[in-house]
């Protein structure tokens, strides 16, 4: 049965792009990915490509079910991992396709990456995305309980949305201390990756990259 594979591309750099993702897209009759995404795989791509952007998700979906259902293997690039802030969720909600038909290539995600630089074990953070103006009063409440309850938040700003400034302003205003702990990790694996730790007052007055994480730290031992 032919499928559409959601491939995990990994936070940006060709190091973190795994093995079985460049397998998966030299396969591909078909790939589609933002242009950001094709350059990582410029060498693996051996049937048709199409650049993909906000404006043609919708159609370039359609394409891709045309394309399985003529029997054509699929490859959708998503950045980081499909399953966090990434394409899945957008490609089940669409409708087009079956259980069957869908097929997910895990990939690094910008949030692990961040937590490997800073030596943060996660499994017990707290991790909320904001992308794509995914901004909800009770994402934002859950936020602010569980910096109260002195768990650590890694989470993905948006620069128009939900900014980092003003996640700063929001958590100063809910009650968080102005001197809490705060790094910035932007564009994460590559060459011009910078991490900045200051605290939410700081962040609050100042503008970062839109690529980048926010950890928040209640626990600085």
């Amino acid at each position: 049965m032919a499928k559409i594979n959601i491939v995990g591309v990994g936070p940006g750099s060709s190091d973190y792009v795994t093995p079985i993702a460049r397998k998966t897209v030299q396969q591909a009759q078909v790939v589609f990915g933002a242009q950001r995404s094709l350059n990582l795989f410029s060498s693996d791509i051996k049937g048709k490509f199409f650049v993909l952007t906000a404006k043609n998700l919708s159609a370039s979906l359609k394409c891709a079910a045309e394309s399985v259902k003529s029997g054509q293997n699929v490859a959708l690039l998503s950045t980081g991992d499909p399953g966090f802030s990434g394409l899945l969720h957008t490609v089940l909600e669409s409708g087009l396709f079956t259980t069957q038909q869908v097929n997910v290539i895990a990939g690094i995600s910008s949030i692990q990456a961040c937590a490997a630089r800073l030596n943060i074990s996660w499994d017990r953070a707290c991790l909320f995305t904001f992308h794509e103006g995914n901004v909800t009063d009770e994402d934002k409440d859950r936020m602010v309980k569980c910096l109260k309850n002195r768990r650590d938040v890694l989470l993905l700003p948006d620069s128009k949305a939900f900014s980092t400034k003003e996640i700063a302003s929001f958590l100063i205003k809910a009650g968080l201390r102005q001197e809490t702990s705060v790094y910035i990790c932007e564009n994460l694996t590559l060459e011009n990756e910078k991490i900045t730790s200051c605290t939410l007052e700081e962040v609050s007055a100042k503008t970062f990259e839109s690529l980048c994480v926010m950890v928040i730290k209640t626990n600085t031992k």
